[in-house]
């Protein structure tokens, strides 16, 4: 029986990492061993809630939620905790999503597991990220969440024969279709809402700011009180009429019963669970074609991508849509486009990609 750790830093419970682990975790039904895997996630710093950890056979360490703490608890606990878990486990394979985490299993399995590979599996942009050269070094392998984020590590250095293209894992069994208007006018955006930091929301009430018609958007996520009053002064009179801030919700889906598009403005992304998730609700997609993983979801056959910072055209797009002189692609043509990330699919590239490095 080989031996696989999945570990994590703190994270808050809410975001697109923790979707990915907790897909994971279904994915390969990972408290089975069937695979002749036995799986064990481990968080260093625990969780503002777990619900998306409860498919796992797991440890979590509690540090603190006070960022000043958790720091020190990476820096002072972390190698001690890591250290003792590659002496105890031993595992076969150590993948971690955090690079001070792999860099620490790196260096530490050389006295306390010598054979236990090391993967990075990170879910956002190497380069947008500044991630230091040495963190790229002080790994065996990484899991790559999309064909940019392979790109971008070859073109940091990084060889080629180290890197597997894994995605990220989907359900496409579970979710019911959402139902559209038939009118092409009403718009969700769900994630975190900023201004013009990495989601970009500021380019969003831009472009709707030069839509008229008849039309709606609701947008789902946290938000500063600072910021959410900053971009309502950025809409126009009209645009504050139709945009709905809607706040977090951790059963987001259970919410929207209406949509036909799903918006996205950021300036960069890993994979962007958040596309495979609406067009596998019938949803088609308008996103920026930003650095990484838009345009390898995005397609004729689920919806359109416009040049990020191009306010024009992202508005010129919106504007067919609501005119109905650009006619959306059926629900059932959008859910077929992205069944190729579904768990099954997913859990081939996994395994295959373990059985490579034990050979």
């Amino acid at each position: 029986m080989k031996k696989a750790i999945v570990a994590v830093p703190y994270l808050k419970g809410t975001g697109g990492t923790e979707t990915v682990i907790k897909n994971f975790a279904e994915a390969l039904n990972v408290k089975q061993t069937n695979d002749g895997i036995k799986w064990k996630l481990i968080s260093f710093g625990g969780s503002n809630g777990s619900s998306w950890l409860d498919g796992w056979d797991k440890k979590v360490y509690n540090f603190s939620k006070s960022r000043y703490m958790q720091l020190a608890g990476y820096a002072t606990c972390m190698p001690i905790l890591i250290a003792s878990t590659l002496k105890k486990e031993k595992p076969n394979f150590f993948i971690a999503t955090n690079p001070i985490i792999w860099n620490f299993a790196y260096k530490l399995k050389k006295i306390f597991s010598p054979n236990t590979k090391i993967i990075a599996w990170y879910h956002y942009s190497f380069k947008m990220k500044n991630i230091k050269t040495k963190y790229l070094k002080n790994t065996d392998e990484f899991w790559a969440i999309s064909k940019g984020i392979k790109k971008e590590l070859v073109s940091m250095g990084v060889k080629e024969s180290k890197i597997t293209i894994v995605y990220n894992p989907i359900n496409i069994t579970k979710p019911k279709k959402v139902k559209r208007t038939g009118r092409q006018n009403r718009f969700v955006y769900i994630g975190r809402i900023d201004y013009d930091g990495q989601k970009n929301v500021s380019e969003l009430i831009k472009a709707l700011n030069l839509v008229e018609g008849n039309w709606k958007c609701d947008l789902y996520g946290s938000v500063d009180d600072k910021i959410k009053t900053k971009l309502l002064k950025l809409a126009n009179k009209n645009v504050q009429e139709k945009i709905s801030f809607k706040g977090f919700s951790e059963n987001v889906w259970d919410k929207i019963h209406e949509a036909d598009i799903l918006l996205l403005t950021s300036k960069y992304e890993g994979f962007v669970m958040v596309l495979c998730e609406a067009a596998i609700r019938g949803i088609s997609l308008i996103s920026s074609s930003c650095p990484m993983g838009p345009d390898e979801i995005i397609n004729s056959e689920n919806g359109f991508l416009y040049k990020p910072g191009n306010v024009k055209e992202l508005s010129s797009l919106i504007k067919d849509i609501v005119s109905q002189k650009s006619i959306l692609p059926n629900s059932d043509q959008v859910i077929d486009s992205v069944k190729k990330f579904g768990y099954r699919s997913f859990s081939k590239r996994i395994l295959l990609s373990l059985r490579n490095n034990i050979n």
